[in-house]
């Protein structure tokens, strides 16, 4: 049996990833967000792309590609860059549909016809009956790593693949929890100030009782887990640049692009972003806060929704953050439910083993069963550890193949 360190899964299960492990590339820092002002932002911008499109053709050597394609700002971006800097690569868009998001796959092929690229795409409205193939790939307790299934079915069309990862956290995309953020910021807050508030803007990873799903094994500290953004907001930054910061070395670094890492070198697939080169990333970090997110429109990315609003098909295009996944409650009713009722209950390893609590986790399925009381995030917190009891049965009792289906 392999060893267990319960401080990271307790990590991973408030904060979806663990920040103690080894980056994959090296940090941001408070320097790197110093502002800079630039003469001609929108230039810039797109010559740094262009120039890192063209070493990427010349170092890879490829005539053809994959786009990972939503109705969002990054993915659109990217198609209609790699269309006006590499006019001659055949260009095939992937679209994911899960099955309530029709809107999302019909823009999305609106596109590609725009741009002149081949279309396809994909439904999976189960993302989870394939969960023990994908995180044996990843080899972390996860269960949101449905990207999986678009770098698959590009892998079959090309060994190149661009997506819009970076954007929102590179540009300032994630412009409601900016807005929550700024209105909750008391004068003069201390670094926890900061930290609780950061915090509470990704409700969505944890639950009010955070502390009490964790067993005998864990144990368990928000005193803790406020130290580790310490760094981040304990600086002379700007309050938004310190969460321009935070979120760079939070799910991005540690959750993100390791992911992706994994996946490529099991698909043998080049997984590809204009956001997250050197140059873009050292750029774009100094590019002051309020010229990223405008506050009064409450809109975020505002230098790429410019450019964008210059190129085919955006002339009158609003940018609405949606985030790419399936509704956490058709999920749940659709197929989550049975899978956590066979797999995560009073049996399982994670509940025996004592890093569960068996009683907090019956509650929470027990009022995820009614209407009145049903809250999504829940639905997030029982997958996750429906994620870890699958990892656990991989990688620790070995009593689970990866090819088994949930």
């Amino acid at each position: 049996m392999s060893s267990v360190d319960y401080d990271s899964l307790s990590r991973m299960l408030t904060l979806r990833y663990d920040p103690n492990r080894k980056p994959v590339r090296k940090p941001l820092t408070p320097e790197d967000f110093v502002p800079r002002s630039a003469t001609n932002l929108e230039s810039e911008i797109i010559g740094i792309i262009d120039t890192d499109l063209a070493q990427k053709q010349r170092q890879l050597r490829f005539d053809k590609i994959s786009v990972a394609l939503s109705s969002g700002i990054d993915s659109a971006f990217v198609l209609s860059m790699v269309r006006q800097y590499l006019p001659d690569v055949k260009v095939t868009c992937i679209s994911h549909g899960f099955g309530e998001q029709d809107s999302e796959v019909a823009r999305a092929k609106e596109l590609s016809q725009i741009y002149d690229s081949d279309f396809h795409c994909i439904i999976k409205e189960d993302v989870l009956s394939e969960l023990p193939k994908v995180i044996n790939i990843v080899r972390e307790p996860r269960w949101n790593i449905y990207i999986y299934y678009t770098l698959e079915y590009g892998r079959k069309l090309s060994n190149v693949l661009y997506t819009g990862d970076g954007g929102d956290e590179v540009f300032g995309g994630y412009a409601f929890r900016y807005k929550k953020f700024l209105d909750n910021l008391p004068n003069n807050a201390t670094w926890k100030q900061k930290v609780k508030l950061y915090l509470s803007c990704h409700e969505r990873d944890w639950v009010p009782e955070q502390e009490e799903i964790f067993g005998n094994k864990i144990e368990f500290s928000w005193e803790y887990i406020y130290s580790i953004f310490k760094p981040y907001f304990e600086n002379s930054l700007e309050p938004l640049d310190q969460v321009f910061l935070s979120d760079f070395n939070g799910k991005l670094l540690f959750d993100w692009i390791p992911a992706n890492i994994a996946f490529s070198k099991c698909l043998d697939l080049n997984i590809e972003s204009v956001f997250l080169t050197d140059r873009i990333i050292n750029f774009s970090s100094h590019i002051p806060w309020n010229v990223k997110y405008d506050r009064q429109s409450e809109r975020g990315k505002m230098p790429l929704v410019s450019i964008l609003a210059k190129q085919k098909g955006f002339e009158r295009y609003k940018a609405v953050k949606k985030g790419f996944g399936p509704s956490l409650t058709s999920l749940w009713k659709r197929s989550g439910h049975e899978i956590v009722k066979k797999y995560v209950n009073s049996d399982s390893e994670v509940v025996k083993n004592g890093i569960i609590n068996g009683s907090w986790l019956e509650g929470a399925v027990r009022k995820l069963a009614q209407d009145d009381s049903f809250d999504p995030r829940y639905v997030s917190k029982v997958l996750g550890i429906l994620a870890l009891e699958i990892w656990y049965r991989l990688f620790v009792t070995k009593t689970m193949k990866s090819s088994e289906k949930l």
